[in-house]
């Protein structure tokens, strides 16, 4: 999709949802924020989630706050780049993507995810695993070699990155692409875990929360996987504002709202339900362990050549 071509579709899908009111729309003083995010699930499932999160910040902030459930993650960049969107929250591998486009997208705070079924400790991080199906052939890495692999998006961390960097090091320096023999990408974490489920991948590369959110809503089943690779912790998600569409001001009072629902009762609740501990600080050079490792996937590309 062109820039133009998404600017067009963006602006006639965000009319049509009543996302931009026509007063924004004709440049007269902004009433609302638009909020944009990478969907690392059912899109359905995800906005419920966040629904209790974005009516929390609405009222602490006084302005009404649109949610705009992207259809991939470029397209999250792509609200935030062209300014439709006033902040979001992004994976850790398109943020780096927007930032090395434009310093105008700045984080502000991290996702710190409560304890679940794979994170024994609360923790602003996760980890990518991959994730066959329990009782199939597919019980070791050295039995996947020619299998059929899900990944994620191509934007996403754990879901492509991650394993494209690091996971080689596991099959004697291979590339994915040349280990397995096909690859697809799902489109979200759940879709990639139920591919493997219902035996249309033998394996997939999947984040940790995205699974256990799964399982707790009944999506998928604990116990269901085998766990053959973790990757290391990296950062999780970050809550990013676009700076050319909010003010020095604005941006502080964003701040120190989501890094205040920990402190408040009902900030607590909608926590809760959008399974978040808290809203940690967080600045650009949090990610620079992260690219650090996704260097190491540029060195693999330059040994193929």
């Amino acid at each position: 999709m062109t820039r133009n071509t998404f600017i067009s579709w963006f602006i006639a899908s965000a009319v049509t949802l009543g996302i931009f009111s026509s007063a924004a729309l004709a440049g007269e003083k902004k009433k609302e924020l638009t909020f944009a995010t990478i969907s690392t699930e059912e899109m359905a499932a995800m906005a419920a989630r966040w629904e209790p999160t974005i009516k929390y910040i609405s009222e602490k902030a006084g302005v009404k706050i649109n949610y705009y459930a992207t259809t991939s993650y470029a397209a999250a960049v792509e609200a935030l780049l062209n300014d439709f969107a006033d902040f979001g929250m992004l994976g850790p591998k398109i943020y780096l993507v927007a930032r090395s486009k434009s310093t105008k997208i700045e984080p502000i705070v991290g996702t710190g995810r409560p304890p679940n079924h794979y994170l024994k400790e609360p923790c602003a991080c996760y980890h990518g695993r991959l994730v066959t199906k329990k009782g199939s052939k597919f019980t070791t890495i050295k039995s996947l070699k020619g299998a059929v692999l899900a990944l994620t998006d191509p934007g996403s961390t754990s879901g492509n990155a991650l394993p494209r960097a690091l996971f080689p090091e596991q099959i004697g320096g291979t590339p994915l692409d040349e280990y397995f023999g096909n690859i697809f990408y799902a489109g979200s974490h759940d879709a990639a875990a139920k591919a493997v489920f219902n035996k249309k991948a033998d394996a997939a590369f999947v984040s940790e929360n995205a699974l256990s959110r799964a399982i707790d809503r009944g999506a998928l089943k604990y116990g269901s996987y085998n766990h053959l690779w973790v990757s290391p912790s990296v950062v999780s998600n970050p809550i990013v504002v676009n700076k050319n569409r909010m003010s020095a001001e604005e941006i502080a009072n964003m701040k120190s709202i989501l890094m205040g629902m920990v402190n408040d009762k009902a900030g607590q609740a909608a926590l809760k339900t959008v399974k978040i501990a808290a809203f940690p600080e967080l600045t650009d050079k949090g990610f620079d362990p992260l690219r650090k490792i996704l260097a190491k996937k540029k060195e693999l590309k330059k040994k193929k050549k």
